[in-house]
């Protein structure tokens, strides 16, 4: 059941899918590791797309945060939130590279609170942070203060 009471149909097909692309740069600029996966569009993708339809909550909906965590497990349609986050950081920049499709990125830099860590999961979630529209996994990536870590969303409209 949902917010508004409503019972939720999940065997429903969505209206688009996603990719996530992860580059690892050193500090020289290189590009030292490139993950590339399909992922995960999780059902509270169908409000915050409703949402953004008719203008509700425009400000606190659009998708406006990438968030990391340390929980590899696989990722369903149910999930409503990263496994074990860590942090979320705000999406820097979008490109719309082909008709019914949008880029987005964010990057985690040198001087990350992600230093450290053993990274496994990313979320893309709304502005406020409290709706998740798509969960990935990846092999786990330990955060330096020599990596920073650019994560590039694609949401393909099908």
């Amino acid at each position: 059941m949902n917010d508004l009471g409503l019972v939720e149909n999940t065997n429903r097909e969505l209206p688009c899918k996603g990719e996530l692309t992860i580059k690892a740069i050193d500090k020289s600029g290189k590009v030292v590791y490139v993950y590339d996966t399909p992922n995960t569009i999780v059902y509270d993708a169908r409000s915050l797309m409703a949402s953004l339809l008719v203008g509700d909550s425009v400000s606190t909906k659009k998708l406006s945060k990438i968030g990391t965590g340390l929980d590899g497990t696989i990722p369903v349609r149910t999930d409503t939130a990263l496994g074990n986050e860590l942090l979320k950081v705000d999406i820097t920049g979008y490109s719309l590279p082909e008709v019914g499709q949008v880029e987005l990125t964010a990057l985690l830099d040198y001087t990350s609170a992600a230093n450290g860590q053993p990274l496994q999961e990313a979320g893309l979630f709304s502005a406020d942070g409290t709706t998740m529209f798509a969960r990935q996994i990846f092999g786990t990536i330990t955060k330096t203060s020599s990596l920073q870590l650019q994560f590039i969303w694609r949401i393909i409209f099908t």
